[in-house]
């Protein structure tokens, strides 16, 4: 069996698959650990159900494209060529669509706590699940009127979140700046102690339990039948399996097309910033609602992530967007130290509906989809690996996962 990605959603379900006596293979191009969750938040984000296709968002585009900086930007250069892709999103805005795809994610993030715990135990990886909830904070009575609906339905599909008063907020993180009035507190939530730590701990468990993992990436097939008889490698190679797993990230969306399935996804760009001294003591994640963006107390060191920048597949880093949610930081935690920051960028896989892509298509009967998590590939990645194990396996499922398939959008 080969395991085309080893990002922590590749590498999660290359272990589930080697539990059941499978025999393993990953293929990995680049550095282990350094794919799109290393400049990521690191939330188990059970709550983050709420589509970004909210309704009324048509209405912010032409901010985005005329603000370069702000939380979530299009890149001039590359709106013609995403416009096919903000067709598909903007038809999920849709109050209907929006609470199915609520709905679906639903069930998928409220396992996700438990698959993590019994992932870290299984592994004996100590240390990473730290539970504690998150605080999101709101600049304005607007600001907090902008979620309402958003936190409506989160709540009516199980979701645990308590709304406070800044003073509050400041009671439970007092180095939270006293700018802000209200505040929420999202009990579901919980974060990992460092992301980079646990994709390579995962990696780690996997060869220690006879896994391999080549360094290489896949650039094609070999087809046979209806199904792959082998993944070529951009270096040269051939390697010949029963069943594959494509888990490419945003490289997944040219695989597919090899294999006759369009997946839309588009690997939109986030901005992470590490302060190893950051002179400020943080025991919750903090998100700014109005700012896009998090701090995230990791095990070495303070974090500054998000944003979502739309541009294309080969586009540069624009850094000034990092520097830009430094600078924010700064008001949310006033003491705040920059001094020997590092910064990374990563390319989320994102699709229109915001639900990844789990399951079989009918045009390669041996090839099982884990990809286009976009936000949530920490939070889903245990949870997908034992999905991906039960749908090779061919064994009944907990869930109902036919909204993930993909060939939705055919």
């Amino acid at each position: 069996m080969v395991v085309i990605g080893g990002g922590v959603v590749g590498i999660s379900c290359a272990l589930a698959l080697l539990e059941d006596d499978c025999k393993v293979t990953v293929l990995e191009p680049g550095n282990i650990g350094e794919g799109a969750s290393w400049a990521s938040c690191g939330c188990i984000a059970v709550g983050e159900i709420i589509p970004l296709s909210q309704p009324g968002i048509m209405s912010k585009v032409p901010g985005w494209l005329l603000n370069p900086e702000g939380p979530l930007a299009i890149r001039p250069t590359t709106a013609l060529q995403m416009l096919p892709w903000f067709m598909r999103f903007l038809s999920n805005t849709r109050t209907q669509r929006f609470r199915a795809i609520a709905a679906d994610l639903a069930q998928l993030t409220f396992q996700a706590t438990d698959d993590f715990r019994n992932q870290m135990a299984r592994y004996n990886i100590h240390e990473m699940l730290i539970e504690r909830p998150v605080i999101k904070l709101f600049d304005s009575d607007r600001d907090k009127a902008s979620m309402a609906s958003s936190f409506a339905l989160a709540r009516e599909l199980g979701c645990s979140i308590d709304e406070i008063s800044g003073d509050e907020a400041r009671e439970l993180e007092p180095a939270i700046a006293p700018s802000f009035p209200h505040a929420a507190v999202l009990r579901d939530w919980s974060y990992v102690a460092d992301c980079v730590r646990l994709v390579r701990e995962l990696h780690r468990a996997f060869v220690a339990r006879g896994g391999v993992v080549i360094s290489a990436g896949a650039v094609g097939f070999e087809k046979s039948g209806e199904g792959v008889r082998a993944v070529r490698t951009n270096d040269g190679d051939s390697i010949e399996a029963d069943e594959f797993v494509l888990s490419a990230g945003s490289q997944s969306k040219e695989l597919a097309r090899q294999l006759g399935i369009s997946l839309p996804l588009e690997g939109l760009i986030g901005y992470w910033t590490g302060l190893p001294t950051p002179n400020v003591d943080l025991k919750h994640t903090v998100f700014s609602v109005n700012g896009g963006f998090g701090l995230m107390p990791f095990e070495a060191e303070l974090a500054v992530a998000g944003t979502v920048e739309f541009a294309g597949a080969k586009a540069k880093p624009n850094w000034r967007r990092a520097d830009v949610l430094l600078e924010k930081a700064k008001r949310v935690l006033p003491g705040l130290q920059t001094q020997g920051a590092t910064r990374r960028m990563g390319r989320r896989p994102f699709m229109p509906d915001t639900r990844p892509v789990i399951g079989k298509s009918k045009h390669s009967r041996n090839v099982t989809f884990a990809t286009g998590h976009g936000q949530l590939g920490v939070t889903l990645a245990a949870t997908t690996g034992r999905m991906v194990k039960a749908l090779v396996k061919e064994r009944p499922l907990n869930a109902d996962i036919s909204a993930f398939g993909p060939d939705r959008f055919e």
